[in-house]
């Protein structure tokens, strides 16, 4: 039997500082490294390990950037839903509902979410993730991971993304069974949303590691059965930090009088914020109100460079406030309140940094997610 498989298993927010200390499969992945993550948050991490590029190229950074002029949201204004009072709109059950809709109407097969976004300013939008990015021609016209599969011919396994862990670890199984397949990518998110509530020194952290060792143990346990040569790869794409504090960089923008969509349009998001100025003439006032936002800095030009995201057309805005690591913006378009854990800080930042883990010592050793890419496209096709 001279079948070969391998698996690469993607567990989100599964930062070095989380697993550095913690006696998480060493014998089975003796390999293992910390790994810089992206500039963002998953949008732009998973574009990123699924095409090896960087959000210059694939062109996920966060999920809204200013389009006025194709943006989806234009009932919002149509319907004067901005007029709604917070009690209403900011319902996240009522926001989760309308994202359902607002997804089945146009088609969208990606994850798409409008958190807290707000109405009245909604229509200055576009969305990035309308599609699904995890299948061939999802990331067009950069090439993804089940396109370059597809295309070499190579039988695979990607799971879907809409599906728990279990039933994905459950259908990664199957699969590995009929001994089909020469390449799987397992993907499970649980563990980032406990990080965002218990943080990376939570309790609950060690028993989620542990259901993710067992489960790892029986696919390996399986894999052997079923194929002559297997290797099993975990990484993430970030890791999780604690909060210390907040800053509402929202009101100090606000208060300066400037009219949202005529004169700057801005996104709030967890740990950074992004202008765009529509009148040249608030653009001093602005930058100098952003220098007033406690533990915050705005990214350089060479910054941009250094994170792959200095956009030709400043497609997710022309200036970027980065919080500094612990800190968040609340609130903000994501959410009325910040979270006792979050992501999306300077790459450079210890609690930043992704995990790799391997069986074997790769020929390519990953500094930066995206090299995670060129990685799995080497190992399909030996």
């Amino acid at each position: 039997m001279n079948k070969k498989i391998d698996i690469f298993m993607f567990i989100d927010a599964m930062g070095w500082e989380v697993i550095k200390n913690r006696n998480f499969l060493e014998d089975l992945l003796p390999f293992r490294r910390p790994v810089k993550m992206q500039f963002g948050y998953s949008s732009t991490a998973i574009p990123t390990i699924l095409t090896g590029q960087p959000p210059t190229v694939h062109k996920h950074l966060s999920f809204y950037y200013y389009a006025p002029d194709k943006s989806p949201f234009k009932i919002f204004d149509t319907l004067k839903l901005g007029i709604l009072p917070q009690s209403i709109a900011g319902r996240w059950r009522l926001r989760h509902w309308l994202s359902k809709c607002i997804a089945k109407a146009y088609g969208y097969t990606g994850y798409f979410e409008m958190y807290a976004m707000p109405f009245d300013r909604l229509h200055y939008f576009d969305y990035i993730e309308k599609t699904d990015i995890f299948v061939p021609g999802g990331l067009a016209p950069v090439a993804n991971l089940a396109d370059r599969l597809a295309g070499n011919k190579i039988p695979f396994h990607i799971s879907n993304w809409r599906l728990s862990e279990e039933e994905n670890v459950n259908a990664l199984i199957r699969d590995v069974e009929k001994g089909d397949i020469r390449f799987a990518f397992l993907y499970t998110a649980a563990m980032d949303g406990l990080l965002h509530m218990v943080t990376k020194d939570g309790e609950k952290i060690k028993p989620k590691l542990d259901w993710y060792a067992s489960r790892i143990r029986k696919i390996a346990d399986i894999a052997a059965k079923h194929y002559g040569n297997f290797s099993i790869t975990v990484f993430s794409d970030h890791g999780m930090t604690t909060k210390t504090g907040v800053a509402d960089a929202k009101k100090i923008i606000e208060d300066l009088g400037f009219i949202f969509g005529r004169d700057y349009a801005a996104v709030y998001d967890s740990t950074m914020a992004r202008f765009w100025f529509l009148n040249k003439k608030c653009k001093a006032q602005i930058l100098q109100a952003l220098e007033t936002v406690p533990h915050s800095r705005i990214l350089s030009e060479l910054d941009k460079v250094k994170y792959g995201i200095n956009f030709y057309d400043n497609m997710y805005g022309e200036t970027y406030l980065l919080m500094d690591p612990g800190y968040q913006i609340e609130p903000c378009d994501m959410g009325r309140k910040a979270l006792p854990g979050m992501h999306g800080f300077a790459p450079e930042h210890e609690d930043s940094f992704a995990a790799f883990l391997a069986m074997e010592e790769p020929s390519l050793h990953p500094e930066w997610v995206g090299d995670y890419f060129n990685i799995m496209i080497k190992a399909a096709e030996q």
